[in-house]
């Protein structure tokens, strides 16, 4: 009996766990697509910034774009770099 509650209360505790966990996707790109598609967002950025939108929310816009690809750098460079030695 002792067992079953023990194996209850960890499969609550993996159901619990699972609905918290952060989910992490890869995505691969040709150094060419990535290259491609960073120019294209800077293209965007800047038709956004010229355009008649309210100032908010091209504020907005241009903020995400910033965010996505420094992401974008931030996991590039973290592939090409070796690992800190301790």
């Amino acid at each position: 009996m002792k067992t079953k509650m023990i194996m209850i209360g960890a499969a609550a505790f993996l159901a619990l766990a699972s609905l918290t966990a952060e989910k992490v996707y890869t995505l691969k790109f040709s150094e060419a697509n990535l290259n491609l598609h960073y120019k294209n967002l800077s293209i965007i950025r800047d038709i956004v910034s010229k355009s008649n939108l309210p100032h908010q929310e091209v504020l907005f816009i241009s903020a995400s774009i910033d965010s996505l690809q420094k992401d974008m750098s931030t996991q590039v460079r973290a592939q090409l770099e070796p690992p800190a030695k301790k």
